[in-house]
């Protein structure tokens, strides 16, 4: 639980019930969470300064989607190094179809599961080169 406790991740989803879910199963393992209701909000965290270990990434949200989002992280080599682990009840993508993402998890979210993608994905090593 150390080594997560200086991790931040942004979770980026419009459903609160999930960005709530998710963050406190993270917040418990010593997570510091962060959260954005749909891509917009997250790309204005990201340009306010906000630098997270991990994006947690819905793919379908209003205002700017996720595939948006995975195109502007592209495009910024300060945020193209930020691992993105998509979290999407659409069963039709896997992370090597989504430019960017590292992952995919399926909603219903499972919570090892989960833990055990954050904890890889978010180490210094897992960053897309």
């Amino acid at each position: 639980m150390a080594a997560s406790a200086r991790r931040d991740i942004l979770i980026v989803d419009d459903d609160p019930d999930i960005r709530d879910a998710l963050g406190e199963c993270l917040r418990y393992e010593g997570y510091s969470v962060h959260a954005a209701a749909d891509g917009r909000d997250a790309l204005d965290r990201l340009e306010f300064g906000l630098k997270p270990d991990l994006i947690l990434l819905d793919l379908m949200m209003p205002v700017l989607n996720g595939f948006d989002v995975l195109a502007a992280l592209k495009k910024r080599p300060d945020w193209s190094a930020i691992p993105v682990v998509v979290v999407s009840a659409n069963r039709g993508y896997q992370a090597g179809d989504l430019a960017g993402a590292v992952d995919v998890l399926r909603k219903p979210v499972n919570m090892e599961r989960l833990l055990a993608v954050v904890e890889q994905s978010a180490s210094p090593a897992a960053a897309p080169s």
